[in-house]
């Protein structure tokens, strides 16, 4: 009796070649992973985890921030240009008497109307065909063409610039992952890890992300808003400061203890850099400091307030260049100077 249910309940032989925990008890294969041929895969990655690593020069991600980076400086200048161009059109508005923002398409046309009976254009007050075949909303319909086009180059460049900034996220990760690394095989003793920095790294920027845009559901008040927002700036830069006081450390060749010295005149100015484009980049103009645009002056205002955002964009992004360059010259002139180690993390 016992041996017929050992049978009826034992594994069956078919697939004892799939999965036979004689060779290894703890890392039992299944049958879909062999399938797939994933396996391999995830073996060599526990392997590979904990494997030792030497000093790994960060010269191809240098390479690809770079032109990356370059890529970002020229979409600011375009978006310089066409802001600087916009602001002249609105500036021009107003000289001509118009007060009121125009809308920017004509999918509901009784705000065509409204806004031609507030500047007094033409008789703009009908929706009857013939009689805009006529001509009757020419003047106002021109006013909204010109809005709708200064509002599209705007946003394509915004929209290029966003997805240029994610992709700069990959590369930026893995030389910063690989300096942390590099200076432990440096010879600097620092109980870091680099693989929990990139994430919090990673973490604090989605949290910035997050509250400038759900900063304004939470709450309207411009204080309780700004402060989400700032809350999440801190947090960002407190694991910034707490990876580049590392890498300077493990880097630059004259050990000192004064944190401040330790920071590079270059880490400065793009710190200085980076705290402008924190709170002066298009998405915090457009939500807090220039929020309530009632009138074409407001909009006139904002738009300046975006081409100097542009102006900023173009001062991080070369800073950005800048330090990443220093960062991977220190670390290879000390290399140099003084060799590495290789480095077991299990140790």
């Amino acid at each position: 009796m016992s041996k017929e249910k050992q049978k009826k309940f034992g594994k069956p032989k078919s697939f004892s070649k799939y999965s036979n925990s004689n060779l290894d008890p703890l890392q039992k294969t299944s049958l879909l992973s062999k399938i797939f041929g994933n396996q391999k895969k995830l073996d060599d990655a526990r392997k590979s985890f904990f494997s030792s690593y030497k000093f790994e020069s960060n010269i191809n991600p240098l390479r690809l921030i770079t032109f990356l980076l370059l890529i970002s400086i020229f979409l600011g200048f375009g978006m310089f240009f066409i802001e600087r161009s916009n602001e002249k059109i609105y500036t021009n508005w107003k000289y001509q008497g118009i007060s009121s923002v125009p809308p920017s398409n004509i999918s509901n046309f009784d705000q065509v109307i409204d806004f031609s009976k507030k500047e007094n254009l033409s008789n703009c007050d009908s929706l009857d065909p013939k009689l805009l075949l006529e001509g009757i909303c020419d003047i106002p319909l021109k006013y909204v063409d010109e809005m709708n086009s200064t509002q599209s180059r705007s946003q394509v460049l915004y929209i290029f610039q966003f997805l240029l900034m994610f992709i700069l996220f990959f590369p930026l990760g893995t030389f910063f992952h690989r300096a942390l690394r590099n200076i432990k095989t440096l010879k600097y003793e620092t109980s870091i890890s680099p693989e929990k920095s990139i994430v919090w790294i990673y973490f604090g920027i989605f949290l910035y992300f997050l509250a400038v845009f759900v900063s304004k559901f939470i709450s309207k008040d411009f204080n309780i808003s700004f402060a989400i927002v700032f809350l999440s700036f801190i947090f960002l830069s407190y694991r910034l400061y707490k990876i580049f006081i590392e890498i300077y450390k493990g880097s630059l060749l004259v050990k000192t203890d004064k944190s401040f010295s330790i920071l590079t005149n270059k880490f400065k100015l793009w710190f200085v850099s980076y705290i402008s484009i924190m709170f002066f980049n298009p998405s915090i103009i457009t939500r807090f400091w220039a929020y309530n645009i009632g009138n074409v002056n407001d909009l006139a205002d904002a738009t300046k307030l975006m081409y100097y955002s542009s102006g900023v964009i173009i001062l991080f992004c070369f800073f950005s260049v800048v330090l990443v360059a220093e960062i991977y010259k220190l670390q290879e002139i000390k290399n140099l100077k003084f060799g590495s180690i290789t480095v077991d993390p299990l140790q």
